[in-house]
């Protein structure tokens, strides 16, 4: 039951990522609800689990984003086995450490995707990049703490 509800929340979350409010935009940018839920997910169930539904939910922004090589399935399964080997090393039981590691993976996130972008010959002047690096992931993590409280609800 847990793993359908998994799933909905992964259909929800990408649907809510896709459709962002535009009151709710902060200079044109939107959180990466997908990225928050992985992690939550290393952080509230075991980890097949959050491995398994982590490359699922990079395989659903991969998707509907136009990327040319499945660079969010990539990424996510690399974070989730980095976060979990990261929650062994430390005590995440605070929510002001979950919240300062969304912000690290949300950073280098961003950061291997716009290189990605770049490589692949889009050109991006500089503000866009640092825009899309530094906001995007400032925003999402301070909307992680919303996401966890759901993931933790779900995982109970």
């Amino acid at each position: 039951m847990k793993n359908l509800l998994f799933l909905l929340t992964i259909i929800i979350l990408a649907s809510l990522g896709l459709n962002w409010p535009i009151f709710l935009n902060f200079f044109y940018c939107k959180p990466d609800l997908l990225l928050i839920f992985m992690v939550a997910l290393v952080f509230y169930t075991d980890f097949k689990t959050a491995l398994i539904f982590g490359i699922l939910a990079g395989l659903t922004k991969d998707v509907f984003l136009p990327w040319q090589v499945a660079i969010n399935t990539i990424c996510f399964s690399v974070w989730s086995y980095c976060v979990y080997r990261l929650g062994r090393q430390i005590s995440t039981e605070e929510n002001y450490v979950r919240m300062a590691v969304v912000l690290v993976v949300a950073l280098l996130n961003n950061f291997i995707i716009g290189i990605q972008s770049v490589a692949t010959g889009n050109i991006m002047p500089p503000g866009i990049f640092l825009r899309n690096l530094i906001i995007v992931s400032i925003y999402t993590s301070l909307l992680s703490p919303l996401v966890f409280k759901l993931t933790k609800k779900i995982a109970a």
